[in-house]
């Protein structure tokens, strides 16, 4: 007997609904989600770099 036998034949998802636990609606289940944020600071550097891009751009028309 292997060590992962009571688990290795298991129909997933269960066939039977689970009454004493009923399913999440896909709307609620989205919003857990929602507040991850998987680059923190990735936003405040975008804006830093199209600043000195815009800031860059305009220095180069004021040249000409």
């Amino acid at each position: 007997m292997s060590k992962y036998d009571d688990i290795i034949n298991t129909v997933w998802p269960p066939q039977e609904a689970d009454l004493s636990h009923p399913r999440m609606p896909a709307s609620q289940r989205a919003k857990i989600f929602l507040p991850f944020a998987a680059l923190t600071g990735y936003e405040k550097a975008l804006e830093e770099t199209l600043q000195e891009e815009i800031q860059s751009m305009e220095e180069k028309t004021s040249e000409l």
